[in-house]
């Protein structure tokens, strides 16, 4: 009888063993994804924060625009090199403007850009002496458009300095903005191909849409936080410009069918069906106002449209 209760107390004792065993195991498990996921959440705020995932996106896209219309087309590294550089610059330059005037750092983003300002400059001055060793290298087309959009943007940057944000000039960004990340983006690679032809200039006119309709949104979706100053939003209402963005996703996916029904070449039909889908996402967006004006989930996702152009590489 004594060996049959020693051998249940050793039982006993084995399988507590166990269970702190696992128990400890699941905490440590669980310890090590909130760690992992704290890590992440922190740098995917600054990667968006910064606007990385914009700049990855025009990279990207310009690379497309380069390899339109068989997707052999060869790619200017050096090019693709200065894209990235000019468009981080100008965001990170216009935020710091903002900065410049406003009494209060308003939103995460410009808070962040605050309090790296020194960061960030220093940062800046190297991507600068980097774009220009990429300067050797770029196409001379490449290069003499480049110097007016440089011109241009500079143009741009310093009319944003200078004006409030109750000034009038506060409605022509949206579509200004638009219109120098198209040129920017397709213009530069389309000056060095050796010939163009239709699908270049109507896949850089749908890209350039899906560029205004993601601006668009995003001051649609600010008018609803922000009462006061000059946005399209604010100046033509929220419900002219709920069926503008309506409109101009309708317009988008039309003439991307059309490319689709009539084009020659399949990479084309690939970016057809991609700037499709981009354009119906901002659209199912802006049907959820609720949810995604939450932490500005809006600006997350908007911008991470952009992304789906990865299926193009």
């Amino acid at each position: 009888m004594a060996t049959k209760d020693c051998w249940f107390v050793k039982s006993l004792n084995e399988d507590a063993r166990w269970d702190k065993f696992w128990s400890f195991s699941f905490i440590c498990v669980m310890t090590w994804f909130k760690d992992v996921w704290f890590i992440i959440n922190y740098y995917l705020k600054r990667f968006h924060w910064l606007s990385l995932d914009v700049v990855a996106g025009a990279m990207v896209t310009h690379v497309i625009a380069s390899r339109i219309p068989n997707g052999h087309g060869k790619v200017s590294w050096a090019s693709t090199i200065c894209v990235g550089i000019a468009v981080f610059s100008i965001y990170v330059i216009d935020r710091l403007l903002d900065n410049r005037k406003l009494s209060s750092n308003t939103t995460l983003r410009h808070r962040f850009h605050a309090q790296n300002e020194g960061t960030l400059l220093k940062v800046l001055a190297l991507l600068g002496l980097l774009g220009i060793v990429c300067l050797f290298w770029l196409p001379s087309p490449m290069f003499l458009i480049g110097i007016g959009l440089t011109l241009l943007v500079g143009i741009y940057l310093f009319a944003v300095f200078k004006t409030s944000f109750s000034n009038y000039f506060q409605l022509l960004k949206e579509p200004l903005v638009a219109c120098i990340y198209t040129a920017g983006i397709w213009g530069t690679a389309l000056v060095a191909l050796p010939h163009t032809i239709w699908e270049n200039y109507v896949l850089m006119m749908l890209f350039g849409s899906v560029a205004f309709q993601n601006l668009l949104l995003f001051s649609w979706f600010e008018s609803f936080e922000v009462e006061e100053g000059h946005s399209l939003a604010i100046e033509w209402g929220t419900e002219t410009v709920s069926k503008m963005l309506g409109w101009l996703a309708i317009m988008v996916v039309m003439v991307a069918i059309g490319v689709l029904v009539f084009t020659e070449h399949r990479y084309c039909v690939r970016a057809a069906v991609v700037v499709a889908l981009m354009s119906i996402s901002l659209h199912l967006l802006k049907r959820q106002p609720k949810k995604v004006l939450i932490n500005e989930r809006y600006r997350w996702l908007g911008d991470g449209v952009f992304l789906l152009t990865l299926w193009l590489l």
